[in-house]
């Protein structure tokens, strides 16, 4: 039985689908390419970047102003949604974070409403539509807003590959057991069936590697309601053939593989909140503790390289959850020695995934739009 359509899905996505169907102006392979030499810092023809995608063109541009990398996830958003723009007739491209005055105050009130920070708007030449490409992470993606009528509908941007968002986990104590507080889940609800069937995971018996053991029921949950207070109407991704394809955004499970994910060993670090388990960990592997000064050989660690980095070493793994810096330790050669508290202890996240993998736009209207 097909599940129905909210009336706003039903809304925007006939709109969509009554367009003719467009690919997405760089496809992967090609945002793959731009975003490999963006992140080099390389020679970019941005001016003809900045007319197929002006968006694209602005973030690169303050990627290389401040030496701060692009998320790949931020080139797509920003193809997508000039495509969009693109196939419902959206041609004035404004910059918000440039011109703060654009966006109508109601419009502005609105946005505010639902945590949308504008980036970059789209809208036609009176003004009354606009695509808002925004900015926040607690927020959605984008809103197309019917000006004199406040009417909007929500839109997320993924890629064919994509995680729906991936916080932090409460930091464990020294026995490396999995913490549920009442403030995760009341910051993050849609987690809460993925962890009670952790309840017992411990991260020091699992770190190396990530737990995936989720039922598709509590997966499907965290996907589908990927925020607190609100969700967006429908999500747009690409398909197999690099078309622009509009999804309602409560029925992904229909045409992606979803998959729950638990990471010990998130992309974020503190410093190190188990002390007596670092000890521990440092004491198996040959190391020698005088104060808060470790000895260790060297080669009895792992290496971490800079992301980006070519192959530079930027640190030395303990294990694949504490790690130093380089720059705080002393090398003698064989041995090297380092503080206690410079290491760098990496935090646990739990995340939803998302993968179309054999999506196709005929397909997707054929079964909404007969």
């Amino acid at each position: 039985m097909t599940i129905p359509l909210t009336k706003l899905q039903n809304e925007i996505m006939t709109e969509f689908y009554n367009c003719a169907p467009h690919k997405v102006i760089f496809n992967k392979s090609q945002r793959n390419s731009l975003w490999s030499t963006a992140t080099a810092k390389k020679d970019l023809d941005i001016e003809a970047i900045r007319v197929k995608c002006p968006a694209l063109a602005h973030q690169i541009e303050k990627s290389y102003g401040s030496g701060n990398n692009i998320q790949s996830a931020v080139f797509s958003e920003c193809v997508y949604a000039q495509t969009l723009a693109n196939m419902i007739h959206l041609d004035t491209f404004t910059n918000c974070l440039d011109n703060h005055n654009f966006i109508p105050e109601k419009i502005a009130e609105l946005l505010k409403s639902y945590n949308l920070f504008p980036r970059y708007a789209y809208s036609n030449s009176n003004k009354s539509r606009i695509l808002i490409q925004a900015g926040g992470c607690n927020g959605i993606d984008s809103a197309l807003i019917t000006v004199p009528d406040l009417n909007i509908y929500t839109i997320e941007f993924k890629e064919r590959g994509a995680k729906t968002c991936e916080p932090n986990l409460p930091k464990y104590n020294e026995d490396g057991k999995l913490r549920i507080t009442d403030e995760f889940l009341n910051n993050y609800p849609q987690f809460k069936q993925m962890l009670l069937e952790q309840k017992d995971l411990n991260f020091f018996d699992i770190m190396g590697s990530n737990e995936n053991n989720f039922s598709p029921e509590s997966v499907n949950i965290a996907v589908t309601n990927n925020y607190v207070k609100k969700y967006a109407d429908v999500v747009c991704t690409e398909d197999v053939d690099g078309y622009l394809v509009m999804l309602p955004a409560n029925q992904i499970s229909l045409w992606a593989e979803i998959v729950g994910e638990i990471r010990p060993a998130g992309k974020n670090h503190y410093y190190v909140w188990t002390p007596e388990a670092l000890k521990k960990f440092i004491q198996e592997k040959g190391g020698e503790i005088d104060n808060s000064v470790v000895t260790i050989k060297k080669s009895n660690l792992g290496i971490r390289r800079a992301r980006g980095g070519y192959g530079k070493i930027s640190g030395y793994k303990i294990n694949s959850l504490f790690f130093v810096y380089k720059r705080d330790c002393t090398d003698s050669g064989e041995d090297i020695e380092f503080d206690l508290h410079n290491v760098q202890q990496l935090n646990p996240t739990i995340a939803g995934k998302i993968y179309f993998k054999n999506l196709k736009y005929n397909k997707v209207k054929k079964y909404y739009f007969y």
